[in-house]
């Protein structure tokens, strides 16, 4: 690790996920010896007029840069071929790696989208694929998602009339790769606490149609309905839009609410999962899971719908495809929790970000010296 590298990551959505990634790329990769990292950001909001001109923007920003960075490092929120083609000549040469976050040919669309209606909504999966085609490499955040992303391309490109072969013979699977999300890591869990009475289970995930409240919901009733106890703590993010789903659910299950409201800082948050047994959760789509991990960091037992990236990592005693194996489980090991808290914390722990951000390293050495 002698050769010194500087780092530029550009980060146009900077909030939530993509902004826990970026600012520890800077805290933990930018640790190593010889490693600089510099971040340049814009705010986290707009995702579809990021995805037009978050590159018009940065290729501004990086006009007056006095250093010349040894690599480019952005998100799929970005349009890399239009960054290329407007970035300052004597950085042309630079390699630029995009990380997938998620991408917009799998994600689920809203259904209060209007741009399904109007046609609209290829527009972003294809920039998606043409920035994809553009980088000189391609990250994604699990092996689930760099499957999905590759294998929906031709699907994507069907309808396409001709002038399809740029895209069917462009070495996409060639220039991919793995490389996860990291977590930080808490030093002191109790593994070996027993479960609350009643067992208590957190959401900390967005409140957003992706995620799936509605199954939650569904999850509740059916554990109510056979008449199981729990607790509730319901600290995942909000918006200016809540779903209606958040507005029943708390309805309905006021009494077993123990805690409402996003964590103010990691301090409170840590302390909420800390007091936490379990955690549901099964979205429309997932292509990592910090908040998960981030739970199981803490002991917290995971029941995970199947079907997505916790397939990769997680064990199967904690995926579950219907409510009747959720309550069973949930049950079961409610009883004797300790080896259940100890399995989540050691699938976790391979998340650590000093453990992941070698990863990251080792793949950009090897890019800059092919």
């Amino acid at each position: 690790m002698a050769k010194k590298l500087n780092i530029l990551i550009l980060d146009p959505f900077h909030t939530g996920s993509h902004a826990h990634w970026s600012q520890s790329l800077i805290k933990f990769w930018g640790a190593l010896p010889n490693r600089t990292i510099t971040l340049c950001t814009l705010p986290g909001r707009h995702w579809k007029w990021r995805m037009h001109s978050a590159s018009a923007e940065f290729a501004r920003k990086c006009q007056p840069m006095t250093e010349t960075p040894d690599a480019i490092i952005c998100t799929d929120m970005m349009d890399v071929a239009t960054f290329k083609g407007l970035l300052r000549k004597d950085w042309q040469h630079l390699p630029v790696i995009q990380y997938f976050h998620e991408n917009q040919i799998t994600f689920p669309w809203s259904p209060t989208d209007p741009d399904v209606e109007k046609g609209r909504d290829r527009t972003y999966g294809m920039i998606n694929i043409l920035s994809a085609m553009a980088a000189d490499a391609i990250w994604f955040n699990s092996d689930f998602h760099r499957k999905r992303f590759l294998s929906a391309i031709a699907t994507f490109m069907h309808p396409m009339p001709d002038g399809t072969r740029a895209f069917t013979e462009h070495p996409f699977t060639e220039k991919s790769q793995t490389l996860p999300i990291g977590i930080e890591w808490n030093l002191e869990t109790n593994c070996l606490r027993p479960c609350n009475t009643p067992p208590t289970i957190v959401w900390n995930h967005r409140w957003e149609f992706d995620k799936a409240p509605e199954y939650f919901y569904r999850v509740l009733q059916h554990l109510q309905a056979h008449t199981v106890p729990f607790s509730l703590i319901l600290m995942g993010p909000r918006f200016e839009k809540e779903p209606d789903i958040l507005r029943r659910l708390t309805a309905q299950f006021r009494r077993n609410i123990i805690h409402e409201g996003f964590a103010p800082n990691r301090e409170t948050y840590a302390e909420l999962l800390h007091s936490s047994d379990f955690v549901i959760h099964s979205p429309q789509q997932e292509y990592f899971g910090i908040s998960i991990l981030e739970a199981m960091s803490f002991g917290v037992v995971p029941l995970l719908g199947k079907g997505n990236a916790y397939d990769d990592w997680c064990d199967e005693q904690f995926l579950v495809d219907d409510f009747e194996t959720i309550r069973v489980r949930f049950q079961a090991i409610a009883q004797h929790p300790e080896p259940s808290r100890q399995r989540a914390r050691e699938i976790a722990s391979q998340f650590q970000w000093d453990a992941v951000v070698s990863s990251y390293d080792d793949a950009l050495m090897k890019l800059i010296n092919d």
